[in-house]
């Protein structure tokens, strides 16, 4: 929820206001990610720039910038990752980078997005 008062940000909002390919490539992904967990809530976080899904507690988010969209995972670096598919270095977060819209690879999409939901059981 966001403070009393403040503006609501639509996903349309955050993805239009990127040059092209990037709102191309934020709504395959959400449509991918909703596909995976329909019964996700989305919520765009202004504050992060991301639009976030939750579960039972937030599991992923799509990151849009300048030139390339992210695909976070939350709990990324606890997911199996034997070809190093995943980017990050951090203790929590992983992700998959995407430049153009031929770059997304639903299958792969899906299996990381199965892993993060399985961490939600």
């Amino acid at each position: 929820m966001g403070l009393p008062g403040a503006p609501v940000v639509t996903p349309e909002a955050l993805f239009y206001s990127f040059p092209e390919p990037v709102p191309g490539l934020c709504w395959s992904l959400r449509d991918l990610v909703l596909e995976q967990a329909p019964d996700a809530v989305e919520r765009v976080r202004p504050g992060w720039r991301l639009l976030g899904f939750e579960l039972r507690q937030y599991f992923c988010g799509i990151a849009p910038q300048r030139d390339h969209v992210r695909l976070l995972f939350e709990r990324g670096a606890e997911l199996d990752d034997p070809g190093g598919q995943l980017r990050g270095m951090g203790t929590q977060v992983r992700y998959l980078r995407f430049d153009l819209p031929e770059d997304v690879d639903p299958a792969q999409v899906q299996h990381f997005l199965a892993l993060a939901i399985a961490l939600q059981a």
